[in-house]
Order: C-alpha cells, then structure tokens, then sequence
C-alpha cells in the first residue's frame, strides 16, 4: 500500500512539475510579430533631400516610436506605381503610404484592388473606405517665404522653380507670388516649371536664365530637381528658398529660408491611428495652425526686421485676415492687403 502511495505521489510531482515548465514556457514562445509599414516613393526616391526622405523620416519615428518596421520601395517610372504598391499589399502591410501627387491614381487603383488593406496618399485626395488622404496649406507656408523673398531682394526681381506643373505645385506657386505682391506690390516674378522632380541638371538649366535675368531669390519646388537649382544658386552666388525640409545644410551661404512641410509628422499621425486601432478614412489637411507648415530661420541669413514681417503675416493668416490663394483663380482675385 505504501509503495502504491509513494508512486501516486511521483506521479503528482512530474504533473505539477510539467505543469510549471508549461506554465514557465511563455518565455519560450514566438515574439508577437511587428506590423509592417511602408511607402512607395515618387520618381524623385529617396535621397532626394525632400519629400521622400521626409516620408521615410516620418515611418523612421514610428519604427523607433510604435516598434514597427518599415519598409520602402522606389519607383523611378509611373509605371512601377501599382506593381509597387500590390507587392506591398500582398505583404501584408499594415499601412501603404503612395508619396506625392503624381502617384494618386496608382493608390486609387490598388486601394480597390485591396479592400482590406488599409493605404494613405500623400498629397492627393482618394475617397474610398480604406485610404487616409493627407493634405497641406502648402500655400499659407510659400506666402510667407514669397514675402521674405520680396524684401529681401535687392533687384526686385525673383523666381520660381517648379519640378511638374500640379496642383500642388501649383498652389504654393499661386500663395508665393502673393506674399511676395503683398511685401512689394511692383515685385517680378519669374516662373518656370521643368516637367520633372527628378533631375537635378534641368533644375539647374530652368534656374540659371532666372539668376541672369536679374533674379536674386528663387523658391524651388521641385524634388530631386531642386537639388539643381540649390546648386545653380552656388554657382551665382544668390539666393534659393528649399522645400519640404530645412535645406540650408546643402548650401549654407544660400539657402536663405526653407518652406518647411511636416510631411514626417503627417506619416507619423496616420502610422500612430493604425498601431492604435483608430484607422479612419477621409481627408486630412494641415497648416500653419497644425504647425504642419512654416519657413526656416537656419543660418541666420533673414533680416531681423523681414523675420518680424513674416511673423505679423504669420499673425494675420491664422485670425483669418489673409487668405493666401490657392489656385490661378484666386490668384488672379487676391488683393494684397494693406498693412
């Protein structure tokens, strides 16, 4: 009788023992996987100093703030837009970020084809149930360097870049030359549009006539292509305004401002709504207000008394007393303000 008594009593510690190795074994079982979040580049890609890079910037904060991992890929042809974008999908990642404009219809399209992933756009509009269309007041943010950019000119004359003619292009075109007739109502401006973001040899061919006809400044909106104007404007010695991020490391005696667009910022909020659960689909926009636009003040090349000019419009835009345009139209129906 003891012995049986002895061996139910084995018997009970290998169960509890196995018990508590189960119990024990969580160490041991597979890390929850990370989400995947990615983007696919415009033509410009990434090293192009702008744009892009912000976006990668933007899934770089959530990689090192939400612990997920990101992913990219480059597309140097439209063509390369919806393959890039379906391989993605296919991947199951959680989030699809298309960059810029030219890639809408692309998102359009591969949002359609995956109903159950969920996409965003960048600087394009796509109204369906799974995609987070952000937007910018990129024209609040080129008023005021249009403005800066007309006082600081010692010729009256400056310029504008462009890399293709869209409407996002467009509109910070439309809210630069109105800051700039607001700061000197008899101020010229020289626009040109290179038909590409991404090559830096024609920004710099569209920027050079501008230079020797006379313009000082020139704000560059234009990708991989502005990196030519930034470069023209080394060679003249006179001044650009950068786009998208603060560019003045590129050319420190020359880049005299920047239009800052928070694009990181942007990618981060849609990236921080997927983590969290609260994905909601629609239309985003962000301006001064969101602090999601401004210029840079780096490299201290702004006269104090113009950065207090820019401030005072800064002041007006926000308690709605301009409106910047947005389009053609609106331009041609702005009156400068008296001030």
């Amino acid at each position: 009788m003891k012995k049986i008594l002895r061996m139910v009593g084995l018997v009970l510690v290998v169960v509890l023992v196995g018990t508590s190795v189960w119990a024990g074994g969580q160490q041991e079982q597979p890390m929850e996987q990370k989400l995947v979040m990615a983007m696919v580049t415009n033509q410009s890609g990434l090293g192009d100093q702008s744009f892009n890079d912000a976006a990668w910037e933007g899934l770089g904060m959530a990689e090192q703030k939400l612990g997920i991992e990101r992913k990219v890929l480059e597309a140097r042809e439209q063509a390369q837009y919806v393959p890039n974008l379906s391989t993605l999908a296919e991947q199951n990642a959680a989030v699809i970020f298309g960059v810029g404009f030219m890639i809408k219809d692309a998102v359009q399209e591969a949002a359609e084809m995956f109903p159950d992933t969920k996409f965003s756009i960048i600087d394009g509009v796509v109204d369906l149930p799974n995609v987070a269309s952000v937007g910018f007041k990129e024209n609040e943010g080129a008023f005021l360097v249009g403005a800066i950019a007309a006082k600081v000119s010692k010729t009256g004359i400056i310029g504008y870049v462009g890399g293709m003619s869209t409407p996002v292009t467009n509109r910070m075109e439309a809210g630069y030359r109105a800051g700039a007739m607001t700061a000197n109502p008899n101020i010229k401006v020289l626009v040109s549009y290179a038909g590409t973001f991404a090559d830096p040899a024609k920004g710099e061919e569209m920027a050079s006539p501008q230079y020797d006809q006379g313009a000082d400044v020139i704000f560059q909106v234009a990708g991989q292509t502005g990196l030519g104007v930034i470069n023209a404007a080394k060679k003249k010695d006179k001044f650009v305004i950068g786009i998208d991020r603060d560019q003045n490391y590129l050319a420190p005696a020359n880049v005299l401002s920047s239009m800052i667009k928070r694009v990181d910022n942007a990618v981060f909020s849609v990236c921080e709504m997927v983590k969290n659960g609260k994905f909601v689909a629609g239309t985003y926009s962000y301006g001064l207000k969101e602090n999601a636009v401004d210029y840079a003040k780096t490299g201290n090349l702004i006269p104090a008394d113009v950065i207090k000019y820019a401030e005072m419009l800064r002041g007006k835009i926000l308690d709605g007393s301009i409106m910047p345009p947005g389009t053609y139209d609106q331009l041609d129906a702005f009156t400068p303000p008296s001030l």
